[in-house]
């Protein structure tokens, strides 16, 4: 499983919260957040999930499929 920041950016446009709502939700800092959607920082397959649920998506609306 592969966090896709494009994908990400998108639901979290789509859900209509800023990177700092999302963090406040998901009880991490602003900037965990913003280098994770940058790419800077790898995801964990529960994280991806607590971010996909907190921006009202599936987790695989915001991963990368892995052939």
């Amino acid at each position: 499983m592969r966090f896709s920041k494009v994908k990400a950016k998108t639901a979290l446009l789509v859900a209509g919260k800023t990177q700092c709502e999302l963090a406040e939700t998901l009880e991490l800092s602003r900037r965990w957040v913003g280098a994770a959607f940058n790419g800077e920082k790898s995801i964990s397959e529960k994280t991806a999930r607590r971010i996909a649920a907190a921006l009202g998506v599936d987790v695989t609306e915001i991963i990368e499929q892995e052939d």
